[in-house]
């Protein structure tokens, strides 16, 4: 995992090179069956789209309270990227690399596809030696349809109608890939947009199984078993190496520190009786 100054020098290499390419891909679908078109840009669209967005990319990490974490250390702090630590992925995470290393897709065509169809893009930007990938949720607001009233400044004092789609390519994103590693900027989208809730859940399962064969737990109202005790709590604890020390090191550690962790340890296992 990079540090947050690692990763910002990273970009800097990359995003502030000479010559630098962009590139711009159309998601169609769901996360699961998403399919990814090359967009076509007129000329002279690419450079202002790619200064636009490298400009938003530098005003994100001029947040100097930015860090970086492992997503199975997830707390509840801001400004944070969470790198993507679990052993199962998304399955679009592939897809996503083959965008950023493998040949392009097909070029989106207008009259087989339509842009209200269009659910996420994935900018990629290249220079001589490397490339980034961006990932962001496309949201139907950024598409204006011909059938709206589209008026345009044509003078001082006049409007003329404007009777074109109108895609509007914003800066922000939810997702970076970077030297194989992804990086998250907004989790809460990143779980809806890469249908994290099924992997989370398996994780859960897998961690809850664990806490409960050390057999020092009494789930007295079945929430860890039935997992849904705090996903942040279960998931950070599943990459503690705590749970990797012998249960009486555990518990007298518990018996300890009680008012810090709110924890009671009774009859020699530790009483969990809420989801926090």
């Amino acid at each position: 995992m990079k540090s947050i100054q690692e990763l910002r020098a990273t970009l800097t290499e990359i995003l502030h090179a000479d010559g630098i390419n962009l590139k711009l891909y159309l998601g169609v679908g769901d996360s699961d069956n998403r399919d990814y078109k090359l967009a076509d840009f007129d000329d002279g669209a690419t450079e202002s789209v790619c200064q636009q967005f490298v400009g938003s990319v530098d005003h994100f990490f001029l947040d100097e309270n930015l860090t970086t974490l492992p997503l199975s250390q997830m707390d509840h702090r801001a400004d944070t990227l969470y790198k993507y630590d679990f052993d199962e992925v998304p399955s679009e995470f592939q897809k996503i690399r083959a965008l950023l290393s493998g040949a392009d897709p097909q070029l989106f065509s207008f009259e087989n596809n339509a842009l209200s169809r269009v659910t996420s893009l994935v900018i990629k930007i290249s220079s001589a030696q490397k490339s980034v990938t961006f990932f962001k949720k496309f949201y139907p607001v950024s598409l204006v349809k011909r059938d709206q009233i589209l008026l345009v400044v044509k003078s001082n004092t006049r409007f003329a109608v404007l009777d074109e789609d109108v895609f509007k390519v914003t800066g922000g994103f939810e997702l970076i890939l970077i030297d194989d590693e992804f990086y998250i900027n907004d989790f809460g989208k990143f779980e809806k947009s890469f249908s994290f809730d099924r992997i989370a859940k398996n994780a859960m399962s897998q961690v809850a199984q664990k806490i409960l064969a050390l057999d020092m737990v009494n789930d007295l109202k079945g929430y860890l078993s039935a997992g849904v005790a705090s996903r942040k709590d279960v998931l950070r604890a599943g990459g503690s190496r705590v749970l990797d020390l012998d249960k009486n090191v555990i518990l007298a550690f518990a018996m300890q520190k009680h008012n810090q962790i709110g924890l009671r340890v009774v009859d020699g296992k530790l009483q969990l009786n809420s989801k926090d």
